[in-house]
């Protein structure tokens, strides 16, 4: 449940948290920012234009967060699959190369 509310609240600071921070933190982040300029500047009565409004702007504000929300509980879902090692894990379905195989073989044969 703690997981869930921080991804509402902050999802940067879920997937720093819970998650995978070198790979989705900055992404992510750019969303929940966006979101957060797009409600401000909405709220303050910004328009882009004659024909959108500050209600457009805040929608899609919300949007944006949603989407951060979304894609922070992803990743932490993801995670914990991983250090579980479940049956959809991507850790359970690794292959291990063979230490005596060569790479660039192919490469080097079609030269």
């Amino acid at each position: 449940m703690k997981r869930t509310m921080l991804a509402l609240i902050a999802p940067p600071a879920a997937v720093a948290r819970y998650g995978c921070v070198s790979c989705t933190a900055a992404p992510i982040g750019v969303f929940w920012l966006g979101s957060l300029a797009c409600i401000g500047y909405g709220l303050a009565g910004g328009t882009l234009g004659s024909l959108l409004g500050p209600n457009f702007l805040i929608a899609a504000g919300v949007l944006l967060w949603l989407i951060a929300t979304a894609w922070a509980r992803l990743v932490i879902r993801g995670v914990e699959s991983d250090l579980f090692q479940r049956a959809d894990s991507t850790q359970a379905h690794q292959v291990e190369p063979q230490a005596d195989e060569d790479p660039f073989h192919q490469l080097r044969s079609n030269s």
